[in-house]
């Protein structure tokens, strides 16, 4: 069995030296948060704007891309960033019932805990949020890779402390670098501009808070242990990568999918940007020893490192 917490057990108790932060993040969420249910701001469907960012559609630059019009342009980064934002929904919904399963019966006072009720109080506003985006590019959700379902629900079961957090970090990394570009981009519709500039401002506590807790989970682990969930973590990172092209989303437009397919795998515009989305990732990954030559092995397979 791995050294360390079993699977099930509850999240550990917060080392003193940590408290500090997690309370500054608590007072931080308390002076800067948002919420967008009533916000009425360009709630009409507009389909002159694109829906991202062009240079993140795995598309850009390809064959397939060269031969369409602006308009098809267009309408092709609002049916892939739909999917994107419904793949951050499933994301953070499969975190909220990790996390709080782990805590259901810890002492809700201490300073982690009471971060956490606030990180999952944002993550429902942000999936709501994502859900109105959605709706005001005149989009619709895609379902879901049947491996994301199945990962997903392996996740949500058995992930164990820094496994949960790192999942959860490689997810929000990726969704992190892409919105910052989307947040300031006036090519991309306004309701996507103002959720990525509100998930930026508020994921970037969730990231500090899920670094802190790696950092916590691995203060006493065992080697092998620390391997194994280098392992597990980048096996999630390459399953969320993997989930954001979705064959659905392209056969929808009635595009080829063989071609669309050879395009993005040959598309060095697609990788550069993933690798560039999971840098930060991978940086801190190397820092904590959770990046070992099979966990790079995978991230480079999967065009992340």
């Amino acid at each position: 069995m791995l050294h360390g917490r079993r699977f099930g057990e509850f999240d550990m108790p917060t080392p003193e030296d940590s408290t500090p932060l997690y309370g500054e993040l608590f007072e931080s969420a308390k002076r800067l948060s948002f919420d967008l249910r009533n916000d009425s701001t360009d709630a009409h469907i507009d389909l002159d704007w694109y829906g991202m960012t062009p240079e993140w559609s795995p598309l850009y630059g390809t064959p397939t891309w060269n031969r369409m019009a602006e308009t098809e342009r267009m309408q092709l980064t609002r049916r892939e960033v739909s999917h994107f934002l419904g793949v951050a929904i499933w994301l953070e919904v499969a975190l909220q019932i990790v996390l709080l399963r782990r805590n259901h019966s810890v002492d809700p006072t201490r300073a982690d805990v009471k971060f956490l009720f606030n990180e999952c109080a944002d993550e429902n506003l942000h999936s709501l949020m994502f859900v109105a985006a959605i709706e005001r590019l005149g989009e619709r959700h895609s379902p879901l890779d049947r491996l994301l379902v199945v990962v997903g629900w392996l996740f949500r079961t058995f992930a164990w402390g820094e496994v949960a957090y790192g999942i959860v970090l490689a997810g929000e990394e990726i969704f992190d670098v892409m919105q910052r570009d989307w947040s300031i981009d006036d090519r991309v519709a306004p309701a996507v501009r103002r959720s990525s500039h509100v998930h930026v401002v508020e994921e970037s506590r969730h990231m500090s808070f899920a670094r802190q807790k790696i950092r916590d989970h691995l203060r006493s682990v065992s080697s092998v242990r620390r391997n194994v969930s280098a392992v597990l973590i980048a096996v999630g990172a390459h399953v969320i990568a993997r989930g954001l092209v979705n064959k659905k989303v392209y056969l929808d437009l009635g595009l080829d999918w063989r071609a669309v397919k050879d395009d993005i795998d040959r598309n060095e515009q697609h990788r550069m940007m993933f690798r560039r989305a999971t840098a930060p990732l991978v940086e801190f990954l190397a820092r904590e020893g959770l990046l070992n030559t099979v966990a790079g092995t995978i991230y480079r397979k999967s065009n992340l490192l």
